[in-house]
């Protein structure tokens, strides 16, 4: 056989590569396309994204009008991006794309999978540690220079309330109200509304918009670096992988808010609250919290006025003044010897005999006890101790829920709090305060840090709680969806108006149907007492922390307090469902689907509904703070009679769902339909 002529070689090595050419540019056509076209189009059932070849993507609505643009990408704040090539490719799943950006010697340094649903899609990122050397931040949907095109949006939206512009943010950093609110902001584009949101618990307390339109989180990159991903963030695969992008649509903030839930349920990143699981009834009962009467006293904190002689008085009065059978009571901040102590105060209190005795009393009175108990403090013993108690030496540290002995540490102050043996205080439950004051240093960061160290701090107090107490109520202030199976009810949190307490009630609705929630009450005042005690009576538990004076020390009229006590009283047969917000600033209650409670003329006066047992096939019971001729909800067609003092009138069919009926303030009337 001839050996080969060496001219052969070489042609047939450009033959060969020239084939590889023309095989990988025919296998990549379809989805890298020519430069700027839209190579992939995921049309799903409300929205399209076009993926462009430069890895930028087009949101739009099925019609085909834009959103904004969202760049598939990441940088690190403070770095120059890394020059390179974008390879856009289908992944293993359907719905699936990925996003790689290559350097110039071949080494992925970025990547971004898109996996679309029909009615949201997801967005990974994950980046080679090279690709943050020197960066401050992470920001997400960016190229370090820009983010979303914020040119076409009109407005932006935020849990918490504040957003400036089409920059909203939701942080636990600092007083927060939610803690954490729904880990999601919303953007208005001409289309409707989009969210941005977190699929995981992140390993962060922050997620923004910023003016550039980048998605900015305060991810710890230096500790990120040295943990495995396990969902919050961390190291996978040789890179930094980060929590998961969710974005939903809606036609407004609210529906967008319900839709990024029903993601996370999807996803199975948040429990499906709805319908509601059974829960203990005593949940639902009326809250009366001793902090507001405290400061109105001067009786605050630690101050020698607060003891144990003091609460039975207060509740004395809160039964006489509000006519309640039954509530919950909260013994509020400081009835311990030290912030973070469960030894109660040996002066103010008795100590475990003392505060023993009075839990003991107040059980015998037909009432349920919680304690406030703060999170993060442990022994913070910064108050100056009341005459003739000896001030505590133990020095202030942060509780650290990633320690290994806080687990054990967790079962034993559980016991000590909410068990019914000797030494214990046998508590019914705990208001959970201060979620937002998250330390900055945690001694195992592998087990969370920021928000994802929050949660682990409240499964840990949540299953050791229920584990003494089946039917403890553990009282928390967050809100996002994924803390579901970790708090039992949802606090509104301090508010000087109204307008704070109704917005943050429709957060909660929205986000966590099903849970229960506590209206608060601090610091209610003459102007909003009525409608929030309505309102909260309706969407959830009414709580009273002004049972003789308001804040500002001046009595409160008797007859308006026995009025507030009817109304929470009739609240409580609403039963256990979901609250919806109505657009007019009313509430409704429904169980199964059937309406039981509803508020109207301003959220001063409410109705609870039962089927039948009073000669009709639809009852309820009405009782208003506003005199006149008013425009009663009926939830079904049929003849209305309205029985009072006065004996029974006859409304006729209900117009639009209302009924007009002349009633007296504070009078409960009886309503029948059918």
């Amino acid at each position: 056989m001839a050996a080969p002529r060496p001219w052969l070689r070489p042609a047939a090595i450009l033959v060969l590569a020239l084939g590889l050419v023309l095989l990988l540019g025919l296998t990549l056509w379809p989805v890298l396309g020519p430069g700027g076209d839209s190579v992939v189009a995921l049309r799903e059932q409300v929205y399209t994204l076009r993926l462009e070849a430069d890895g930028r993507a087009v949101l739009e609505s099925p019609a085909g009008t834009v959103y904004t643009t969202l760049p598939l990408e990441m940088a690190g704040r403070g770095t120059a991006a890394v020059p390179g090539r974008v390879i856009v490719r289908r992944g293993p799943r359907p719905g699936e794309v990925a996003v790689d950006r290559i350097d110039w010697a071949g080494n992925l340094v970025e990547e971004a999978v898109v996996v679309a649903a029909p009615r949201f899609f997801t967005v990974t990122f994950s980046a080679s540690l090279g690709a943050f050397r020197g960066a401050t931040a992470p920001l997400f949907f960016s190229d370090g220079r820009s983010g979303i095109d914020l040119s076409t949006i009109q407005a932006g939206w935020s849990p918490l309330g504040h957003t400036p512009g089409p920059t909203p943010a939701v942080t636990t950093v600092g007083w927060a109200p939610l803690a954490p609110a729904p880990l999601d902001v919303e953007l208005e584009g001409e289309p409707g509304w989009f969210g941005l949101g977190l699929v995981q618990v992140p390993d962060a307390d922050t997620l923004a918009v910023g003016a550039d339109g980048s998605v900015e989180m305060d991810y710890p990159l230096s500790l990120l670096r040295g943990i495995p991903d396990r969902g919050a963030g961390g190291m996978w695969e040789g890179r930094l992988r980060f929590p998961s992008f969710v974005v939903t649509f809606g036609r407004d903030p609210l529906q967008a808010l319900a839709a990024y839930r029903d993601a996370l349920v999807g996803l199975g990143a948040a429990p499906a609250l709805d319908p509601p699981r059974p829960r203990p009834s005593w949940w639902w009962q009326p809250i009366v919290d001793t902090w507001g009467e405290q400061m109105a006293e001067g009786a605050e904190r630690n101050r020698p006025a607060y003891t144990s002689q003091w609460v039975r008085q207060f509740v004395t009065e809160a039964r006489q003044r509000l006519g309640l059978a039954s509530f919950t009571i909260v013994i509020d901040s400081c009835w311990q010897e030290a912030i973070g102590d469960p030894d109660p105060d040996p002066v103010r209190f008795g100590g475990e005999a003392g505060m023993r005795q009075l839990i003991d009393w107040l059980h015998a009175q037909g009432l349920r006890v919680m304690l406030w108990w703060p999170l993060w403090d442990d022994h913070l013993a910064d108050l100056p101790p009341p005459g003739g108690q000896v001030e505590r030496t133990v020095p202030a540290t942060a509780v650290d829920p990633t320690s290994p002995t806080f687990p054990a540490a967790t079962a034993v102050l559980m016991e000590r709090l909410l068990g019914s043996g000797p030494g214990d205080l046998d508590a019914d439950g705990l208001k959970l305060d201060w979620a937002y004051d998250i330390p900055a240093r945690v001694e195992r960061p592998a087990l969370g840090w920021g928000a994802a160290a929050l949660y682990r701090y409240l499964e840990v107090v949540h299953r050791a709680a229920h584990r003494v107490r089946p039917d403890a109520l553990i009282e928390t202030s967050a809100a996002a969806p994924q803390f579901g199976d970790v708090t039992d009810a949802i606090r509104l949190y301090d508010a000087w108006q109204e307008a704070s307490w109704d917005r943050r009630a429709t957060v909660v609705a929205t986000a966590d149907p099903g849970l229960p929630i506590d209206g608060d009450g601090w610091a209610a005042n003459p102007a909003d007492i009525v409608p929030h005690t309505v309102s909260s009576a309706v969407y959830g538990i009414p709580a009273f922390y002004f049972v003789a004076r308001w804040a500002n020390g001046r009595p409160m009229p008797a007859r308006l307090l026995h009025l507030l006590g009817r109304m929470a009283a009739l609240g409580t047969l609403k039963g256990m469902g979901i609250a919806v917000p109505l657009p007019d600033g009313a509430w409704r209650y429904t169980v199964e689907g059937t309406i039981t409670a509803q508020s109207f003329a301003g959220n001063e006066a409410l109705v609870v509904w039962r089927r039948g047992g009073c000669g009709a096939s639809l009852c309820g019971d009405l009782l208003s703070a506003r005199a006149g001729q008013l425009a009663v909800p009926v939830p079904v067609d049929g003849p209305v009679a309205l029985i009072g003092p006065r004996g029974r009138s006859d409304l006729g069919r209900p117009v639009g769902g209302m009924v007009r009926a002349r009633l007296l303030a504070g009078v409960t009337y009886g309503l029948q339909v059918g």
